[in-house]
C-alpha cells in the first residue's frame, strides 16, 4: 500500500510479546476457563502438568477452579493438535475438532493400516465408544 509503514519489532520485544501471549510474563487475573481458551488449548497428556500450568499463569489459582470445570465439562481433556491430549473449553474444543477431524482421523488410520486390513473399523470404533 502506497505510503504505509512497516513496523519491525526487534527480538527482544517479539519473545516479551510471545511470553504474554503465553500468559508467562505475569499471573493474570483470569478464570481457567479464560486462560486455556487465550492460550487455544493447554497441552494435558499427564493430568498433572495442567494444573502446575495454571498455577504459574493465574493470580489466586486454585487446583479446585480446575477441577470444578473439567467436572461440569465447561474445560475438557480430549486429543486436539498434533493428536496430543489438551485442555480446551468446551466451546473452543466443539469450534475446533470439526477442523481437525480429518487429520486427527488419519493419523492413526495410516500408522495402523496393516493391522486394521480386512477388519470394520465402524464395528471397531464402536466397541470403543461403547466402552469408555
Amino acid at each position: 500500500m502506497p505510503g504505509a509503514t512497516t513496523a519491525v519489532m526487534s527480538q527482544r520485544a517479539l519473545n516479551r510479546a510471545l511470553l504474554a501471549r503465553q500468559l508467562l510474563l505475569a499471573r493474570e487475573q483470569l478464570t481457567p476457563v479464560e486462560a486455556v481458551e487465550r492460550l487455544a488449548g493447554l497441552q494435558a497428556q499427564v493430568p498433572r502438568p495442567p494444573f502446575v500450568g495454571l498455577w504459574a499463569r493465574l493470580a489466586n489459582f486454585d487446583r479446585q477452579q480446575l477441577t470444578s470445570r473439567l467436572h461440569d465439562r465447561s474445560i475438557v481433556r480430549a486429543t486436539m493438535m498434533r493428536g496430543t491430549i489438551h485442555l480446551m473449553s468446551a466451546a473452543d474444543y466443539l469450534a475446533f475438532r470439526p477442523v481437525l477431524h480429518a487429520a486427527l482421523v488419519s493419523v492413526p488410520e495410516s500408522m495402523f493400516r496393516r493391522q486394521l486390513a480386512g477388519h470394520d473399523l465402524a464395528a471397531i470404533v464402536a466397541t470403543g465408544r461403547e466402552f469408555f
